[in-house]
C-alpha cells in the first residue's frame, strides 16, 4: 500500500470488522510508523502510572507462595488480572475487598498490602492509547461517503 493510499470503510463496518477490511487496517498500519508510536504510548503512559513495578511484583508474590509452577502459569494468571473488570471485587479502603457470597450475606476479607497488588492496565494508559489509535487510523483510512478523517 502506499503511504497516500487510504483504506475505504464503510460507514456502519460490523463488528467484528470482517477479516478482509481487519488486514487491510494492519498492511496500512504496518505501512506507517503508527504501531511504534501506539507501542511507545502505551509503555509510557503504563510507565507513568507505575503499572511494569506492579506487575514484577505481582509475579514474585505468585512465585513465591507456590501459586504458580512455571513461566506459562504466572502469564495467565497477570494476563486475567490485568483484563479483570474492576467492580467484580471491589477494594475497600484498607485493602479489604467485599465479596458476595449469596443473595442475603456479604462477606468482608482482610488482604495483606503484599495481597492486594492490582496489576489491571491503568485507565489513564488505555486513555492515551485510546487516542493514538485514533490519531493512528485517521491517517490511514477514508468512510465511505464522508471523505478524509483528520
Amino acid at each position: 500500500m502506499a503511504s497516500d493510499e487510504r483504506v475505504i470503510v464503510p460507514a456502519h463496518t460490523p463488528k467484528p470488522l470482517p477479516n478482509h477490511l481487519r488486514s487491510e487496517l494492519t498492511s496500512a498500519l504496518l505501512s506507517t510508523s503508527a504501531i511504534p508510536v501506539i507501542q511507545s504510548t502505551l509503555q509510557k503512559a503504563s510507565q507513568e502510572e507505575g503499572w511494569t513495578p506492579s506487575i514484577r511484583a505481582r509475579a514474585k508474590q505468585l512465585i513465591s507462595s507456590g501459586q504458580v509452577m512455571n513461566w506459562q502459569e504466572v502469564v495467565e494468571v497477570l494476563v486475567k488480572e490485568s483484563i479483570e473488570r474492576q467492580d467484580k471485587q471491589p477494594t475497600l479502603p484498607g485493602g479489604i475487598r467485599r465479596v458476595r457470597q449469596d443473595r442475603n450475606s456479604a462477606v468482608e476479607l482482610a488482604k495483606t498490602a503484599d495481597e492486594a497488588i492490582s496489576v489491571k492496565f491503568p485507565a489513564q494508559a488505555i486513555t492515551e492509547g485510546k487516542k493514538a489509535i485514533r490519531d493512528a487510523l485517521d491517517h490511514v483510512i477514508e468512510v465511505e461517503g464522508a471523505g478524509v478523517i483528520g
